[in-house]
């Protein structure tokens, strides 16, 4: 060099003192000595790029991912109530629903804009009857009918677009239906029915057959997965679909200005027999008790976000370290030289800043990629289920980008100005010998933070008030965060001694059968302490995020699908057009189409299927209490359900036997071997006959109180037209996989058209189904941060190598063969992976149990820790980390002697 470096110079005014270094060096030698430090390491670059860019893709596709979920929470128990003022639906006084001349007085007051008659669609009113059932089932041009799993098909009234009430249907292709048999058909349904416009389809309403013309394909932003919306004329709608003089509910628009509440109020006050809903009372009663307990997924959203800021933040500061740690020797010389700290350290954060902003940039597209191809990945494997469309926001780009940046020259500058402040004979020394061991004093701060931090958590998951004053969920679970932070901060501060404590006890055990390569791979763990912590404390966190999201998960299902993950075995269930057999959903016992009665038969003809149970009703006398719908099963259906039998057995269908639940034997007195006089409705008492008790089940709301075997009731009813047919619960043999049996069943039950298949699942209601498809992008993110974590460990260990490729020539040239090299790389992999491993699971399965107690108040049950799942997850950590080390095991083994010696 001719020209010495210098400082930048210290002007009056410090403000400008930033843009001033930056002129300066730009105009110094030191921007050439640092492009060529750079030139000259490019595998370096590249693995500093690495670390940022997994880094930013993580935190950018989770935020895609979370705002999806955010959507698709919102569709659950939002949708349809966009631009409804006002619902209005029949009440005890008003069974049949809402007059027809009350609908024409309510559409003539001053403030009401518009007012729709409507079904039972997804996101509206749901009324206490259903005066007009308005299931229908659609079939496709090929005759067969749509398969819609738990949305169902329903019809609409194709109103005017400046009448319509809440999202206006956005015209696809063709025009609005002109006449009584024409209609329009939503684009997905008309993608699964390859259904165009001008194509003739068959519509199925519970009391005809129509055959009509598509005239137009619409879009609509309230639409669930599945869903198949038929759009009628409001004339052929209100005749079709409406009960006599009364409409099973309606929705109200009114004036821009006007007051809803006033209209709601007038409705209340002159129609007392009916029941007017505001936008939040009927998403109430749209979503239940299902939206109640969803209510925790936003908190979850706010989780999975704080995770990937620290995750990056962490895996970034922890490649810079290594980096700038390597660097030393080449800051020693530039010191030597007369080089300042400052001028070092100034160029290291601009080199920071562009390897941060490149890395961030290539992160983000990265996110797009993954988060692309996840969702085409969903798609195909859901069938016709799913519609989760996924989108970047401004978001999910900016913060990522000035977080990747900002983090990067954060990280770069702690490292650098420690090395800029070695002497520069100190600096000259190589990284292990300056590597110190850890201070007692740091020790003290371990245990003080690790103590703070699992209180912190306890008292999340268990204080609920601190002197009467209640504590939210939001702050519970904002000291859930600092608790599991202050715990990686403990593990990292006692890192360096966790891992001599490690290695010289567990590393033993697993290096004694390897002797000398053992011995050297022990010893290299722990030489380096502070190293060999930040690589393990990086997958520890990946694990802690797996096993905290497993619980999360675990006890979502149980909370949300209760019912159906504890008591429905069978593996798919048929169903008929109208509704659903589970509590709190309207049944097939009102104007609804039953199941035809060769429904079973053909699916115990099905390949695939072993058995096939019957779930009907029938109007009896049982025990003196007269029930036009009690309880009838042709099976043992202990097979399809878990009944929790308190006493007794069920019996085949050809014994004369009934079963009651432990609340009516409480009740009744009854017991297992006890008779019950069963007649038909209305028959005389003395063609009643007496039929023994054989079991006692637990409460199952899809059975009642009271199930009659099926050998009884024939003989008691009129005929099969008394039954109405349910549901078929099935059991497979094992011979074909789930989506061979849906196909082999829809071939089956092409012929009776009203027939609709349903797995487990997708019995669970739409938003079981919708959940269902939440659930499998939060895995979606796991299987992310997995793939995150084995790539930050090949990437901190190819670092490892790379610094150590001095002492991995000298063991080569004294004769250690390459294989030996590999098998010590890997044998310190798995020595930090089991640690790692181990420390993430301890504190994700606490935090994840926290977690879990905190958003029980709104509505997660009990934590379930899926301990399988968590011993699968340390497994699979020991696998990831030996995969990771197999790369730089490789690299390591193939430097030649000589080079590695003079590097």
């Amino acid at each position: 060099m001719t020209t010495r470096p210098t400082a930048p110079q210290q002007g009056r005014h410090r403000a400008s003192s930033s843009s001033s270094a930056l002129r300066a060096f730009l105009s110094s030698p030191m921007r050439r000595v640092t492009l060529r430090s750079v030139a000259s390491n490019k595998g370096r670059l590249a693995l500093t790029m690495l670390s940022v860019l997994l880094a930013t893709a993580f935190i950018s596709g989770s935020l895609m991912l979370t705002n999806s979920l955010e959507k698709s929470f919102n569709s659950l128990v939002d949708s349809g109530v966009e631009g409804v003022d006002v619902g209005v639906v029949g009440s005890q006084r008003s069974p049949e629903g809402v007059p027809f001349e009350v609908i024409e007085q309510i559409r003539d007051l001053p403030q009401v804009r518009a007012v729709n008659v409507v079904g039972s669609g997804p996101g509206l009113p749901s009324g206490t009857r259903m005066a007009g059932d308005s299931g229908i089932v659609v079939t496709g041009t090929n005759g067969l009918p749509l398969q819609t799993g738990s949305s169902g098909a329903h019809p609409l009234a194709g109103y005017p677009s400046e009448q319509v009430v809440g999202a206006v249907p956005q015209l696809h292709s063709g025009k609005r239906p002109g006449g009584p048999d024409e209609v329009m058909i939503n684009t997905a349904a008309a993608e699964r029915g390859e259904i165009g416009v001008g194509d003739i389809i068959n519509v199925l309403t519970p009391t005809d057959r129509l055959r009509v013309r598509v005239s137009g394909i619409y879009d609509t932003s309230t639409e669930t997965p599945g869903w198949v919306g038929v759009v009628f004329t409001p004339e052929r709608y209100l005749e079709l679909f409406t009960a006599g003089e009364h409409a099973s509910q309606i929705v109200i628009s009114v004036h821009e200005g006007q007051d809803p509440m006033a209209v709601r109020n007038y409705i209340g006050i002159n129609f007392p027999q009916l029941t007017p809903l505001l936008p939040e009372q009927i998403v109430e009663r749209s979503g239940g008790q299902f939206a109640q307990q969803l209510e925790f997924l936003r908190y979850i959203l706010v989780v999975f976000g704080a995770i990937a800021l620290l995750v990056g933040a962490f895996n970034i500061a922890n490649t810079f370290a290594m980096i700038v740690g390597q660097r030393t020797r080449e800051f020693a010389l530039l010191r030597s030289i007369g080089v300042s700290t400052g001028q070092i350290v100034f160029s290291v954060i601009m080199e920071a800043a562009a390897v941060g902003l490149l890395g961030s940039v290539l992160g983000i597209l990265t996110a797009l990629v993954l988060v692309a191809a996840l969702a085409r990945f969903l798609a195909d494997g859901s069938g016709d289920l799913t519609a989760i469309e996924f989108a970047p926001t401004p978001g999910s780009v900016v913060l990522p980008l000035a977080f990747g940046v900002l983090v990067t020259m954060i990280s770069a500058f702690t490292p650098a100005n420690r090395a800029g402040k070695l002497p520069p004979v100190s600096a000259l020394e190589l990284a292990d010998a300056r590597a110190t061991r850890p201070r007692r004093i740091q020790l003290l701060i371990a245990g003080l933070l690790s103590g703070l931090g699992i209180v912190a958590v306890i008292a999340a998951a268990l204080v609920f008030a601190i002197n009467n004053s209640e504590i939210t969920t939001s702050q519970r679970l904002s000291l859930t965060g600092a608790g599991a932070v202050l715990l990686f901060l403990a593990v990292a501060t006692a890192g360096p001694s966790l891992i001599s404590a490690v290695g010289n006890t567990f590393g033993v055990v697993l290096t004694a059968p390897v002797k000398d390569i053992g011995l050297l791979a022990r010893r290299n763990t722990t030489r380096n302490p502070r190293r060999s912590a930040a690589t393990a404390l990086s997958l520890a966190m990946a694990v802690a995020l797996v096993s905290t999201v497993s619980i999360i998960g675990t006890t979502t299902k149980a909370s949300v699908f209760g019912l159906v993950e504890s008591t429905v075995k069978a593996p798919f269930i048929l169903e008929g057009l109208g509704g659903s057999v589970l509590a709190g959903q309207r049944s097939l016992s009102g104007n609804g189409l039953t199941l035809p009665a060769e429904t079973t038969q053909r699916a115990e003809w099905t390949s695939g299927v072993a058995a096939a149970g019957t779930l009907m009703t029938a109007p009896l006398r049982a025990n003196n209490w007269d029930n036009p719908q009690t309880t009838v099963v042709d099976d043992d259906f202990s097979r399809y359900l878990d009944l929790g039998i308190r006493e007794g057995a069920p019996s085949a269908e050809n014994e004369a036997a009934v079963m009651i639940s432990a609340t009516y034997a409480q009740e009744s007195g009854l017991r297992v071997g006890d008779t019950i006089s069963v007649g038909a409705l209305g028959a005389a008492p003395d063609s009643e006959v007496t039929v023994p008790i054989e079991a006692i089940y637990t409460e199952v709301d899809i059975l009642g109180h009271m199930v009659i075997n099926y050998s009884v009731a024939q003989e008691l009813v009129g005929g099969e037209a008394d039954f109405n047919r349910l549901a078929v619960f099935l059991d497979t043999d094992g011979s074909a996989s789930p989506n061979e049996l849906r196909r082999n069943l829809n071939n089956t039950m092409a012929e009776l058209l009203v027939v609709q298949i349903k797995s487990r699942e997708e019995f669970g209601g739409s938003l079981g189904t919708q959940l269902n498809q939440l659930l499998t992008i939060i895995y979606g993110l796991l299987t992310l941060s997995v793939v995150i974590a084995a790539m930050g460990i090949i990437n901190t260990l190819l670092l490892s190598v790379t610094e150590r490729i001095h002492e991995i020539g000298t063991l080569r040239a004294v004769g250690v063969r390459r294989n030996q090299i590999r098998r010590m790389i890997q044998l310190e992999s798995l020595i930090l992976t089991v640690h790692g491993a181990a420390l993430g699971i301890t504190v994700g399965t606490f935090t994840g149990w926290s977690v879990v107690e905190v958003l029980g108040s709104k509505g997660m049950a009990a934590p379930e820790i899926p301990w399988p799942q968590i011993a699968l997850t340390m497994l699979g950590a020991i696998l990831v980390g030996m995969a990771a080390s197999v790369v730089p095991a490789m690299k390591a083994a193939a430097t030649p002697p000589l080079e590695a010696i003079n590097r």
